[in-house]
């Protein structure tokens, strides 16, 4: 009989999945952020809840079908993963250091407001490229929660999280329309943070973007970037967005009027 685990997991098994390194340490609240929820009391108070390997619990599957055992549990604290066998990759890689880190994506989940809007915060310090400033920022936990309440009701619209070794590294937001007639369409917002830019995530968010779209038949995506964003205009040419339009004098930017480049792709 095939045992199932827990769906809670799935984005933490996700995680495991695509890990590389020999021995991997993560924090309760990184393992936390990497599945959207809450670990439950035992995990917090029995170290045998990280050691059992036997049914009826199911949760350790989470690491061990990727082939990790846990090796050290600091409760509360942390916990270190290893594997007996490093994981077959098409280039040899000699040690951990040389090892890309691992990162899932994942839709947002209501315990995530608190760290969402707080990531929103953190990369809204590092970059004139985002349409609000900081001190703008008026979106609280609880308003948050309510719009993904609503969110799921409507069925195309969310946020798209890339969690990168249990830290928050980027996000798009997908804001499908609620008419009839322009339910197939939705507006995308791209940010990732400055420290994890280089990585590939930019480009892995906006494929998972389509990939969810296609799956709520959502058939035309729209964005908008400042004229002097490279690194997004870059992005998107590759990926087959077509430029529709500029808006002339758009954006107001440090006493300074810029275009805006409106772009869409059919899916």
């Amino acid at each position: 009989m095939t045992k199932k685990m827990e769906k809670k997991y799935i984005p933490l098994a996700n995680y495991f999945e695509v890990a590389l390194q020999q021995e991997i340490t993560l924090s309760f609240s990184e393992l936390e952020n990497i599945m959207g929820q809450a670990l439950p009391n035992a995990a917090y108070l029995n170290k045998s809840w990280w050691k059992k390997t036997k049914p009826p619990l199911t949760h350790y599957l989470t690491w061990t079908n990727a082939g990790y055992y846990v090796i050290d549990i600091k409760l509360g604290t942390s916990v270190t993963f290893s594997r007996t066998q490093m994981k077959a990759t098409a280039n040899s890689i000699s040690n951990d250091d040389d090892i890309p880190s691992a990162y899932i994506i994942r839709a947002i989940e209501a315990s995530d407001a608190r760290s969402f809007i707080h990531l929103q915060e953190e990369i809204f310090e590092q970059t004139d490229f985002m349409y609000n400033v900081q001190d703008e920022l008026d979106l609280t936990v609880q308003q948050l929660r309510k719009n993904l309440t609503y969110w799921k009701q409507l069925k195309n619209r969310t946020i798209l999280l890339c969690i990168l070794n249990g830290s928050f590294a980027g996000y798009a937001v997908i804001h499908g329309h609620k008419h009839s007639k322009n339910k197939h369409v939705a507006s995308i917002h791209l940010a990732v943070k400055e420290e994890y830019q280089g990585k590939g995530i930019g480009l892995a968010l906006m494929e998972a973007v389509e990939k969810w779209s296609k799956q709520r038949e959502i058939s035309r995506l729209e964005l908008s970037v400042m004229e002097h964003n490279d690194i997004a205009l870059n992005l998107f040419n590759k990926l087959g967005f077509q430029q529709e339009g500029i808006r002339k004098n758009a954006i107001k930017l440090n006493n300074r009027y810029m275009n805006e480049y409106s772009f869409s792709k059919i899916l």
